[in-house]
């Protein structure tokens, strides 16, 4: 009696699907022995479960794909009380008189409403959001890099923007980021957006990330920068260590929140 290889492959998807939900990431290794099936099954398993938007393929297995919340001002209604204690935790790594590039993300914006009284800043942003929280702080010049708006985002975007950025040099870039992981790094949803985020990594001596959990160990479709460009993340005091583990051994200080 021959073997059904279709109630098979799609057995080891639903098995797949599962640890990703569970662990937010597979290791081809693991699955080859899990399933005792040859590497080249298992690369094909996961550019099918990846062409269905299941994963985000990267070195050595996959990742979950980060969801899609939305436009920033959804974004903004998702967990604003533990996007607030990221904040406050993120502003610590701030001294005054520095140059900080804010990027966009609603995170972010809870930043720009948790920086200290009385520190004296230099603040770029391409972010509407951040900008108007800053306007009337009497302690940051700010600086609102120009572009074409792109409202999902709430920033501004295109060429133009990134030639602002490229005219300027920051001591810290707190960088948005739609989805984290160790092999994947840092990752966005949209290309222009996520153009003008690499170009806050290569204008910054130092850049940092707050990230919700559920940001954590997914991927999105554009790449923004490796994990080792990464200094400093900010995250829940919930998340496990073995997830925050590859990230610290590529350089970045975790700081709970």
């Amino acid at each position: 009696m021959g073997v059904n290889i279709h109630i098979l492959a799609e057995e080891r998807y639903r098995v797949i699907r599962d640890l990703l939900t569970t662990h937010g990431q597979v290791l081809a290794n693991d699955l080859v022995a899990r399933f005792g099936v040859s590497e080249d099954t298992v690369r094909r398993d996961l550019r099918e479960l990846a062409r269905a938007g299941a994963c985000r393929r990267v070195y050595g297995g996959a990742v979950a794909a980060a969801p899609d919340l939305g436009p920033v001002g959804v974004r903004a209604t998702i967990a604003p009380a533990v996007k607030a204690r990221l904040a406050a935790e993120a502003v610590k790594l701030l001294v005054p008189g520095q140059f900080v590039f804010i990027d966009a993300g609603s995170t972010n914006i809870a930043i720009a409403r948790a920086l200290p009284p009385g520190m004296e800043l230099t603040v770029a942003t391409n972010a509407l959001g951040v900008a108007s929280v800053l306007a009337d702080n009497p302690d940051v010049k700010l600086i609102v890099l120009g572009g074409a708006f792109e409202a999902s985002t709430g920033a501004c975007l295109g060429a133009d923007t990134v030639r602002a950025i490229d005219g300027l040099s920051g001591d810290l870039t707190f960088l948005g980021a739609c989805a984290l992981d160790a092999s994947a790094g840092v990752t966005a949803f949209d290309p222009d957006d996520a153009e003008a985020k690499r170009a806050m990594v290569r204008n910054s001596r130092s850049v940092a990330v707050a990230a919700i959990a559920d940001k954590l160990a997914t991927a999105a479709p554009y790449r923004v920068a490796p994990m080792t460009a990464v200094a400093h993340l900010v995250t829940e005091a919930s998340v496990p260590d073995t997830m925050t583990a590859e990230i610290e051994a590529r350089g970045a200080i975790v700081h709970r929140a």
